[in-house]
């Protein structure tokens, strides 16, 4: 009886892995009444001003602001303060959203553990057919070697009932081997796709979060050159009071 050799059909997967008082004396003897005095008349161009920034403006050397010129400061301070507040309410979410991603992040290291022990798996499976992949090339070389030269008596019927056992266990390997891949192909592929999709997910709000965070951040830069512009131009500029309460009534 020839054996015919075993073939090989298995196939390795791979798998993508921020005032005083006045002091008291002795009453002195009264003296004849004495005519009033007058306060002295203020002039009439006499005007108060002030600054912007709190100041009485008397050492600023640059012009008083006109009304015009007063009620376009006003407005832009209050245009700057109204985008300071928004601007710093943006930050919170911002944060908030940074450690959302964080534990995205933690998250994802959980599911690379799967895709670990899936790759720890198909490496394992890949000794194993390679060992299998040895047994039968020996196995194909001791048929030839039968089939070529068969021992004679008993030593033939051992041999010969030897490499019948060998095959059938070759055959019952290769079959758990097979099924063996398949399932690590099947889970595995599962595992590491829901992976690459989380991770890929994780990436994008990474990429969308530092791109928010730096318009939050230049945005932050411009306002705070917008300020300053407003202090050189208006903070340290005197202007008449009447001038402000005019402008506060409508005028």
């Amino acid at each position: 009886m020839k054996f015919k050799p075993l073939l090989l059909v298995l196939v390795c997967t791979a798998f993508p892995m921020s005032q005083a008082l006045a002091q008291s004396a002795p009453a002195p003897q009264r003296p004849a009444p004495a005519k009033a005095t007058p306060p002295a008349a203020k002039p009439a161009n006499a005007e108060r001003t002030v600054t912007l920034g709190g100041g009485t403006g008397t050492t600023s050397r640059r012009p008083i602001l006109t009304r015009d010129e007063l009620r376009a400061c006003l407005k832009q301070e209050e245009t700057i303060r109204t985008r300071l507040a928004a601007h710093e309410g943006a930050r919170a979410p911002l944060d908030r959203e940074r450690e959302g991603i964080a534990v995205a992040r933690e998250a994802l290291n959980a599911e690379r553990v799967k895709v670990q022990a899936v790759s720890d798996a198909a490496a394992a499976l890949r000794t194993r057919m390679e060992a299998h992949a040895a047994r039968v090339q020996q196995w194909n070389r001791d048929v030839a070697a039968y089939n070529e030269r068969p021992p004679a008596g008993s030593a033939g019927e051992r041999e010969r009932v030897r490499l019948n056992t060998e095959r059938e266990a070759l055959q019952k390997s290769q079959t758990e081997l097979e099924a063996e891949r398949t399932r690590i192909s099947g889970d595995g592929e599962k595992v590491v796709n829901a992976y690459n999709a989380n991770a890929k997910a994780v990436e994008a709000r990474v990429v969308d979060w530092n791109t928010r965070n730096q318009a939050w951040n230049d945005a932050g830069v411009n306002l705070e050159t917008e300020r300053q512009e407003w202090v050189q131009q208006c903070a340290d500029r005197r202007y008449r009071e009447d001038d402000e309460a005019a402008i506060k009534a409508g005028k």
